[in-house]
């Protein structure tokens, strides 16, 4: 029974994120695969054009068959062929729909699950006590202000609590006459 427990906390801490990475490769594969037969819509693909000014470079009429991919605004696309044509490297590219699909479903499943334990304390906080106070010690404690006025035209206003301080009444006596200037 520990044992399973133990299998249980490992995949769920570490477990989602590799099997959710271990279906994004397949996903991979199987889309390559299908490119390699010519299995896609040919108006689905994306044509991206990329400036390359090579001094010798070659001008190539038709596609080849490349592998890759690139991501764009978040939507991954994998190369479905390339040319290099005149001053340009052009790139015909289909959106991997399966790929996008697993991410997306990986990432809603990790926001929610660590978004569920702060939901769910700030839920209760704001149903609990809708208002927030403080308190400090000097709420519950009376307090005396003292105010001297020096020869400069400067104040010095002292707050002397009603609770018994640890110093003494001496030292308190001679808080009542200000030292001269």
């Amino acid at each position: 029974m520990a044992i399973l427990m133990l299998a249980i906390l490992l995949f769920n801490s570490g477990g989602y994120r590799m099997l959710t990475t271990y279906l994004e490769i397949e996903a991979e594969h199987n889309l390559i695969a299908e490119l390699d037969q010519d299995l896609y819509d040919e108006s689905t693909l994306l044509h991206l054009k990329v400036p390359a000014s090579l001094p010798y470079g070659s001008n190539t009429e038709k596609y080849e068959r490349v592998n890759g991919n690139i991501e764009i605004n978040g939507v991954s696309y994998s190369y479905v062929k390339r040319r290099f044509y005149k001053d340009s490297l052009e790139l015909l590219c289909v959106p991997n729909a399966a790929k996008a699909g697993i991410r997306s479903a990986r990432d809603d499943f990790f926001r929610l699950a660590n978004d569920f334990v702060a939901n769910s304390n700030t839920k209760k906080k704001n149903h609990a006590h809708p208002h927030t106070t403080k308190f400090s010690v000097q709420d519950f404690t009376e307090a005396h202000f003292f105010s001297w006025q020096f020869s400069g035209g400067q104040s010095v206003n002292i707050k002397r609590s009603l609770v018994r301080s640890t110093l003494g009444d001496d030292f308190t006596k001679l808080l009542e006459h200000p030292p001269q200037v």
